[in-house]
Parts: C-alpha cells; structure tokens; sequence
C-alpha cells in the first residue's frame, strides 16, 4: 500500500507478467462501492464457505437486521440464526459484532454521530492507503487480506489481497520467492505494484489460478503467460538471480 506520491517501478519481470495478463484477460472496470463496512461484514461472513453461501447470509443478516447498530446491539444468538447458511455462525456472529463494538468505541471517542458506516468510510478516506489498511487491521478478527479486499473493493484504494489463487499463482511464476507466506506477500507486492495496476493484477491473478494454474495439474500447455512462468521453466526468478551473482 502507497500514497499517490510515490511512484513505482515495477520490476521487469512483474511488467511482462502484467502486459501478458492484460492482453490474454484484457482491463477490467475497477468500480468501488463506497460501503466499507459492508464489505468488511461480507468478507468476515465469506470466509471458508461459498460465494453463494456468504451472499445469501450476508442479505439474511441485513434483512433481518437492517442496520449496522442493530447488528452490533442484537443478542449473538440472533446474528448467528441470520448467517447460518453462510457456515459458522457461532464463530462469525461474535467476529463481526466484536468489529462493530470496536468502531463504536472509536466513534464514541471522536464524539461522532454519523451511522457507523459513515464513521468508517470517513476514517479510511482520510488516511493513505498504507495507514488505511493498518488501521483496518487493528480491529479484531481482520487479517491482511480482509483489510486489503475492503479497500480495494469498497473503497478504490489500491491494496493488494492475497487469496490461495493470488499466492500460488504469484509463487509458480517467480514474482514472490518460494517461503514468502501469504501474510508477507502483501507487503512484498505494496512494494513492487504500481497502484494503477493492483486491481487488474488481483483480477487476473485470481482467474488465472481457477482457469489455467490449478493447485493440481496446472494446464501449463495452454498457458498464456508460459514464456514468463518459473515454474513451467523449472527454476525461479529469485533462484536465477542468485544463481548469477556467484
């Protein structure tokens, strides 16, 4: 995560990486929703379950509890029956509640009235994405990427996610060395992305990964970025490197 001024350089090899994932996928319209805390909901509520399951207890919740204070002050047991089908429930109920807890505390601080997903969008608007996404990152039971997907998804600010698909993809063709966890690949790629890539580069590392690199049997021979890929050229970008400066 950068400020708008600070200009990357990409690395070479993440600048062919990008130009061959824009010319296989093309450029996908970056279209925020402006609704931070939804997003951060949404995503406490998609994790290790379906796209399908996450939605249909996300539009539960909201149905039955309309707003974000009325979630936040519900019994447990009662956001826990609106999410059931999303998986969970009595892990996520208290995860997102505690959450909501957490900015209202910071609101009340601040003396603000706003609905609490004002507050938030307020506050992430403010900061720069770097600062945006550590502060994100300090409330309870949100990790890296939920901070990232938010900021990137809610809010347009160019924060990198890094999901299974991103990490694997990334790894296989050498844009991150071999024992850089998912964690740390965030940072990694704040460094070397520049900002007007990230949203593209998320997208298409994601479809890459569901359509080409699966996690078993990749379709290495009908791969549009094999010319590039460590790993269909057996030795990584980081091993060659090294390799020449002995």
């Amino acid at each position: 995560m950068t400020t708008k001024h600070e200009p990357i350089t990409p690395p070479t090899h993440l600048a062919q990486i990008y130009e061959l994932l824009t010319a296989a996928y093309g450029h996908p319209a970056w279209i925020p929703d402006n609704d931070p805390l939804g997003g951060l909901v949404g995503t406490i509520l998609s994790q290790h379950t379906s796209d399908l399951n996450s939605g249909r207890a996300y539009q539960q919740l909201v149905t039955l509890l309309p707003t974000w204070e009325a979630v936040r002050d519900a019994p447990p047991e009662q956001v826990a029956y609106a999410i059931r089908s999303g998986g969970l429930a009595n892990v996520k109920a208290p995860r997102i509640q505690e959450a909501l807890h957490t900015l209202t505390r910071q609101q009340q601080e601040q003396e603000d009235t706003h609905p609490l997903g004002d507050f938030l969008f307020h506050e992430l608007k403010k900061r720069a994405p770097e600062e945006a996404w550590q502060y994100l990152r300090s409330i309870p039971g949100v990790g890296p990427k939920t901070a990232a997907c938010v900021l990137m998804f809610n809010m347009g600010m160019p924060a990198m996610p890094v999901d299974t698909h991103v990490h694997r993809v990334s790894k296989r063709l050498g844009l991150i060395g071999a024992n850089v966890n998912a964690n740390q690949a965030h940072e990694v790629f704040a460094r070397i992305t520049p900002p007007e890539w990230v949203y593209t580069l998320h997208v298409h590392l994601i479809r890459h990964g569901r359509q080409v690199c699966h996690a078993q049997r990749p379709a290495c021979e009908h791969c549009p970025l094999f010319i590039a890929c460590a790993y269909a050229g057996g030795v990584s970008v980081y091993e060659e490197r090294s390799l020449r400066s002995h």
